[in-house]
């Protein structure tokens, strides 16, 4: 049996949040979201009266986030390990980079190598968000992000592969799903109404994306975290936006 994914929400309420914290969120925890990505909010003030509140609203944060800068550094680096172990995540999360020459992946598949070998020692894992152009920048036939797999350590790299984004790269998403599978802890679902052109975003289950052959392959290969985003708000509301997705995955039996 599949063990079931926890739902969160990235982006889709910042406005919302940015007017009344506390209550967006509680909002999104009755709506029946269990997370969110990046808990910057939590980190001003108390923070673990701020991270118990979150928890007893029945929430987690399921990832933290890093910049290159912050890779390079040693004491940002350092910086982020202490913030991730105050939020209670194991993720930290890296938010894409475009790389044109099989020689920069190289390079860039070196530095994240070392970097999630020093977040491992610290008892968390490291995970790279993907874009279209990983699935576009083919170098001698082979995907971008199947090179940056090949040239790191399966446990100091992991994957939080973006449904959308693989679609709008030309890829099948539950495929490239199985294919990695040991090395995604978390998915983002997202939908857009289109592919002939970037930004035609739209809440989760009113697109062409194949959210539910994607959230299959996803139980299958043991993915913790499925995560709602909407890069561009469309006709609806930020709050609505996440209703609207989540009663969408409900209705469908997906959750």
């Amino acid at each position: 049996m599949f063990k079931k994914p926890k739902l969160a929400l990235i982006g889709i309420v910042n406005e919302e949040a940015k007017q009344d914290f506390w209550g967006t969120m509680q909002q999104i925890a009755n709506i029946g979201y269990e997370g969110i990505e990046g808990g910057q909010s939590l980190l001003t003030g108390h923070v673990q009266e701020n991270v118990d509140r979150f928890h007893q609203l029945g929430l987690q944060v399921a990832t933290h986030s890093i910049n290159k800068e912050q890779m390079r550094d040693q004491n940002e680096l350092d910086t982020i390990i202490k913030e991730a172990h105050l939020l209670q995540t194991k993720d930290v999360t890296f938010w894409w980079d475009v790389v044109d020459t099989r020689e920069q992946l190289l390079q860039d598949a070196e530095l994240y190598n070392a970097v999630g070998a020093r977040l491992k020692s610290e008892g968390l894992r490291f995970c790279y968000h993907n874009h279209a152009h990983e699935f576009q920048n083919v170098f001698n036939g082979i995907y971008s992000l199947d090179i940056l797999a090949e040239y790191t350590d399966p446990s100091h790299l992991y994957f939080r592969l973006d449904v959308a984004w693989i679609t709008l790269g030309g890829a099948d998403p539950a495929h490239i799903l199985r294919k990695m599978a040991g090395r995604v802890p978390a998915i983002h679902l997202k939908d857009v109404y289109g592919v002939d052109e970037v930004g035609k975003w739209t809440a989760v289950g009113t697109g062409m994306v194949k959210i539910e052959e994607s959230i299959a392959a996803a139980k299958e290969i043991g993915v913790e975290w499925m995560t709602v985003e909407q890069d561009q708000l469309r006709n609806l509301t930020g709050m609505e936006t996440a209703t609207v997705s989540y009663l969408n995955l409900k209705e469908r039996g997906l959750l």
